[in-house]
């Protein structure tokens, strides 16, 4: 079994591609990677970042894997910067893999990131069309469906429109990551076909980058290895759930990303 992450890497800190390759591996989920581009730091509480575009790279790579008749099971796609690269991702779902599972990176906190644009957005909910599983978070949903009514407590019924439009743009299976919910906490909100079901989790009142790669990375190994799509949401949440826990306990400086070592030890007591 053998899939493809395409995702960036930075150098130093804890996210995108140094949080998916460990994560995969560790659930014995043999990887290939394409960087998207290579950063000297996340850019999330780092200055004078150096950010190198790797799109070129990503199409001379994609080219010699066709020549050497490479396939995967799946193709795993996470931070683009720009449209070019998600059209690229396109031809990688298209030709390299069966299941096709998007990360639609685009933003957090009400905001998009300081390298998204209104064009990026645009070709991202293209890609999306396009996924069998996606995993935006609830910044994210609200790009994607346009139902932004502030960033506020979510009930059931707003919970419900959302997914409702995601699912009509073509994905049978996803997830709306840490949605504010006015019972109280936060919650992971997932769908399959029809079905609809709520994941909730204690607010730790901290985030830390690379908790959403780690979510996603668990949540794609683990269904790629056969598992059921809610109860690997189920196992994604509390193995998540418990880094940004364990990071905040460790008193965790917050720019260098989630911590991966009780990751490691969380898989091998819950799914292993």
């Amino acid at each position: 079994m053998a899939v493809l992450a395409i995702h960036d890497l930075s150098c130093y800190s804890k996210s995108s591609l140094t949080v998916v390759l460990p994560v995969l591996e560790a659930l014995s989920v043999e990887t290939a990677v394409l960087p998207t581009a290579v950063l000297s730091t996340q850019t999330d509480g780092f200055d004078d970042i150096f950010v190198k575009d790797e799109h070129l790279a990503m199409k001379e790579i994609l080219s010699r894997f066709g020549k050497l008749g490479i396939s995967f099971e799946g193709v795993y796609s996470g931070y683009l910067g720009s449209a070019d690269e998600i059209e690229t991702v396109e031809i990688a779902m298209k030709h390299f893999g069966s299941l096709s599972f998007v990360d639609p990176v685009m933003g957090d906190n009400g905001s998009l990131y300081q390298t998204v644009d209104d064009e990026l957005c645009a070709s991202m909910v293209r890609l999306v069309r396009k996924a069998d599983i996606i995993t935006p978070n609830f910044t994210e949903a609200m790009i994607l469906t346009g139902l932004d009514d502030g960033f506020r407590a979510q009930g059931q019924k707003a919970i419900r429109d959302q997914i409702s439009v995601l699912r009509s743009l073509g994905p049978r299976r996803g997830v709306i990551t840490g949605i504010p919910l006015q019972a109280g906490g936060l919650g992971n909100a997932a769908w399959d076909g029809d079905e609809i079901r709520l994941f909730q989790y204690e607010d730790a009142g901290v985030s830390y980058p690379g908790a959403g790669d780690l979510f996603a990375s668990l949540l794609f190994g683990l269904v790629i290895k056969g598992g059921s799509f809610f109860g690997s949401v189920s196992h994604a949440t509390a193995i998540a759930t418990y880094a940004v826990a364990a990071s905040k306990k460790a008193g965790r400086e917050r720019r260098l990303g989630i911590m991966l070592s009780p990751v490691m030890s969380e898989i091998r007591r819950r799914v292993l």
